[in-house]
């Protein structure tokens, strides 16, 4: 309904503070031959802007400035109707600079479902994520660990957990903090340039992946989880509150908190590895449609942000030129 009341209009956006997002998924946009967004049903032009080297007439012909994480804003927008808006994945336990206590955005997009557009880790379109076979457990040699688990930041929880389930099951810990196993172990994956890449070449060597965030914040969920169902193993979770209401299926991960303690979780990881009928369990939902909740997560993701962000500057100077006219 947006792209048809905004009939073809450009949307045009600056991106005046981009921090990591510039060298990450910024660079992985596709344009048309007239620089607004590819695969986007609204017109966007969506470009990094350095806030100090905008002219003033630049400034009056954009419809927004994005700014990720902390203001990079003037003193004061060029005209009324112009948007603010704020990305920030970042959870107020670890950083509370990134949230707008001054109120100085009009849009804010981040991981609270709650936020003017919602906007999970999932990275890619999720419906590939089906066509991914799930880990073959054949492939598993005797005296290999069962686990992996990367980590470049150390909490409470992570270093109590983690030193603790060592003592019952092998885990291949890698990372920063903690690195029991060493990247260059799976030579395939060694010569990989991307971290992210790296990083998801080796979890994919393990049945099983400690999906631990670095915190218990409501509808915080990293790619940490997401990116497991991408690699055909299965995520142990220890995060978010309401996790399991949006799992492309109940029984697609296995949960830290339903276990009474490290070595009972232990002892059922080592059960489902013996048992492939029941490990394969963890994976029929790539044969089933996914839930609603999943699907939500999925449509508000940073796969389809940017787009989601045009719609809503589109959708609000349509509103606005309406309630306009009829003041």
């Amino acid at each position: 309904m947006t792209a048809y009341l905004n009939k073809g209009r450009k949307v045009r956006i600056y991106i005046t503070r981009g921090e990591w997002y510039i060298d990450q998924d910024f660079l992985s946009l596709e344009y048309n031959h007239d620089e607004t967004l590819a695969n986007c049903d609204i017109p966007c032009i969506w470009k990094a802007k350095d806030i100090e080297n905008l002219t003033s007439k630049e400034l009056k012909s954009v419809d927004a400035l994005f700014c990720v994480n902390q203001p990079g804003l003037p003193a004061k927008k060029a005209w009324n109707g112009q948007k603010f808006i704020q990305y920030t994945l970042e959870p107020m336990t670890h950083c509370p600079e990134c949230h707008d206590k001054n109120h100085l955005f009009d849009i804010r997009a981040t991981y609270d479902e709650n936020s003017d557009i919602p906007t999970s880790y999932v990275r890619m379109d999720s419906r590939k994520w089906k066509l991914v076979p799930p880990f073959n457990l054949k492939d598993l040699s005797q005296d290999s660990p069962l686990v992996s688990f990367v980590n470049s930041h150390w909490t409470k929880f992570r270093k109590d957990f983690v030193q603790n389930l060592m003592n019952y099951i092998s885990v291949a810990s890698f990372g920063g903090i903690y690195q029991t196993t060493d990247w260059d172990i799976h030579p395939e994956c060694e010569g990989l340039n991307d971290l992210f890449d790296l990083k998801n070449c080796v979890i994919s060597k393990y049945p099983f992946y400690l999906a631990i965030e670095n915190c218990q914040e409501k509808d915080y969920s990293t790619e940490k989880l997401w990116d497991t169902f991408n690699l055909g193993v299965v995520p142990v979770i220890w995060g978010a509150p309401n996790t399991r209401s949006y799992l492309p299926h109940p029984k697609s991960a296995i949960f830290i908190e339903d276990f009474e303690n490290a070595k009972a979780l232990a002892n059922y990881l080592k059960y489902l590895v013996k048992n492939e009928t029941a490990y394969l369990e963890y994976h029929e939902w790539r044969t089933m449609k996914s839930s609603d909740r999943f699907e939500m997560k999925s449509y508000m993701s940073m796969h389809n942000l940017e787009c989601n962000v045009c719609r809503e500057v589109a959708r609000l100077k349509i509103v606005e030129g309406y309630n306009s006219i009829n003041t």
